[in-house]
This record gives structure tokens, C-alpha cells and sequence, in this order.
């Protein structure tokens, strides 16, 4: 589950095609080579303009974007220096007969890049992960998870790792937010699928990882009782609330407490409620008429 694809999309469209990374540390390749993108502010520069793709960015924004209020005398001038070492860029690719497309113009009231057909792995994901969300609302939970799982193998890490810059750490924490609901949404539909053991690896990793993010140890907790290991469940959670205790000095949330009342005891109802969670965003012991799901795709891989 946790493999991911090597290299931006697992396709080659020649060694011309350009390809932006985001995700992670910023990346652009062309076929197999990795370009060199100039010192940390010019790289700094390229990702806020591929963030705002087909709008105008003047420099103002540029300068709160890239220091904040506390910015140097020298900003606007670096901010144009880094603008002219992109387009020198831009300039050698299409210049060696690459033609990349890749613009970048000034049109008045801004700055405005336009990658052309260049591949944007931000922007790839965003189309698959809402398209996948769409999937789901529309009850094409198949092809929900597909979508969900491209989408996934696509992150590879923090928004920009590395660069600094006011924005950038505002995105940077808006893109994780946005992965982490959208992960949540893919553990729910293995769930709907009757894939209780397939879900169990994921969400173990992601309860590791992001230890206070509940929603995650609820889709655990459930996965592990389906999965005809429920005094695991009652660990899990014993673990997790003493964790919180400790650290926080306050109790799970009331769904974690609800769902783990339900599993001393023993509640039929947990082998085929829903796990989707409701668009009121009730907790799901609040929900008066769960999605229903055919009896035989509740059923487990190996059942």
C-alpha cells in the first residue's frame, strides 16, 4: 500500500516534456534530466507562480509571498533578478529546439506562468483527487478508490520541502490538510469495499504517523474488528488514549469513545454500519440512516 510509483507518473512523452515536481523538494525534469533551477529564492519564486497557475501575481505580492512583512530593501530587486534567471531558463529550453512552452510574462498587473502541456504533479493530483471524491459521493466506489490511489502514490512528500517563504508554509499545511482528508475518504471506501485487512497496514502507518488525527484510529479500530481481531482494536485504542492523557491531559473524542463502548460490546451493528463519513460531518453514531452497502461487498478478501 505504501509503495510508491518511482519517477512523476510512471509515462515518458519524449525527452522534451517537461515535468514540474511540487510535491516534495521542487523538481523540473526534462525526459531524464533534472534542471538546475538557480539559488533558493529563484526557486522560491517558481513554486508561488506554479501555485497560481493562469493568474497575474505583481510584486507586492511576490514580496509577502516570499519574506512577509519583514522583507528586505533589496526585495523588489532580487524578486526581478530571480524573474530574469527563470526566464533565461525558459529561453534555453525553447531555444535548444525543446519547445517546452513554459511562460513566463508580465501583463500589467503581474507576473503570470503558463506551463503549457507540461506536467504539473499539484495539479495532477488535484484533478485525480477530486475526481475521485466525485466518485464516491456519485456511490462509484470502485473507481473512487482507483482515482484516490493514483492520487496518493503521486505525493511524495511536504509542498515544496525545503523552500522557505510565508505562502509556501500556508500551502504547505493546506496541501497536508487536503492529502490527509482525502487518505481518510480512501481508508473509509476499502472499508465500504469489505477490505477490512487490506485497510489494516495503511492505517496503522497513518495512526503512526499522525497520532492526533482520530478519525484515522476510528477507521483502524473498525478495520481491526472486521477483521476478526478485536481485542487488537481495544489495544490500539488503550495505547492511543493513554498516549493522549499524557500528552494533552484530556480524553478522546466523542466518536473514538462511542465506537469504543460499542466494541466491549461487541455491537452486531459494527459489521455492516457505514464508514463513510456523513456530509453534516456527524459522528457516525449520530447518523440516523447510514449509507447501505450490499451485504456481499462487506465481506472480507479472505472470506
Amino acid at each position: 500500500m505504501l509503495l510508491r510509483e518511482r519517477g512523476f507518473y510512471g509515462n515518458d512523452r519524449g525527452t522534451s516534456h517537461l515535468r514540474f515536481r511540487l510535491l516534495g523538494p521542487l523538481q523540473v525534469n526534462r525526459g531524464e534530466k533534472t534542471l538546475e533551477l538557480g539559488p533558493p529564492k529563484q526557486r522560491a519564486l517558481l513554486a508561488v507562480l506554479l501555485l497560481r497557475p493562469g493568474l497575474e501575481t505583481g510584486v507586492d505580492q511576490l514580496i509577502e509571498s516570499l519574506w512577509g512583512e519583514d522583507y528586505p530593501a533589496y526585495a523588489k530587486n532580487l524578486i526581478q533578478k530571480s524573474v530574469s534567471g527563470l526566464r533565461g531558463l525558459l529561453t534555453a529550453l525553447d531555444g535548444d529546439g525543446s519547445g517546452s512552452g513554459v511562460t513566463l510574462e508580465w501583463s500589467g498587473g503581474g507576473y503570470r506562468m503558463d506551463v503549457g502541456a507540461s506536467e504539473v504533479d499539484l495539479y495532477t493530483y488535484e484533478q485525480l483527487a477530486a475526481a475521485g471524491i466525485a466518485a464516491a459521493r456519485k456511490g462509484e466506489i470502485m473507481q473512487a478508490v482507483k482515482l484516490l490511489e493514483e492520487a496518493r502514490t503521486m505525493s511524495t512528500g511536504p509542498l515544496v520541502e525545503g523552500l522557505e517563504g510565508p505562502m509556501l508554509d500556508r500551502e504547505r499545511l493546506y496541501r497536508q490538510e487536503r492529502f490527509l482528508a482525502d487518505m481518510e475518504v480512501r481508508a473509509e471506501l476499502e472499508l465500504e469495499l469489505g477490505r477490512h485487512r487490506n485497510a489494516v497496514p495503511y492505517l496503522h502507518y497513518a495512526v503512526h504517523k499522525y497520532p492526533l488525527r482520530e478519525r484515522f484510529l476510528w477507521l483502524l479500530m473498525l478495520a481491526l474488528y472486521r477483521s476478526d481481531r478485536g481485542n487488537e482494536a481495544l489495544s490500539t485504542y488503550a495505547v492511543q488514549r493513554a498516549r493522549v492523557v499524557e500528552e494533552l491531559g484530556v480524553e478522546p473524542g466523542p466518536a473514538l469513545r462511542a465506537l469504543h463502548a460499542r466494541l466491549l460490546l461487541q455491537d452486531p451493528q459494527l459489521m455492516v454500519m457505514s464508514a463513510l463519513r456523513q456530509d453534516s460531518g456527524a459522528a457516525e453514531d449520530e447518523v440516523a440512516a447510514p449509507i447501505t452497502i450490499p451485504p456481499l461487498a462487506r465481506r472480507g478478501p479472505f472470506d
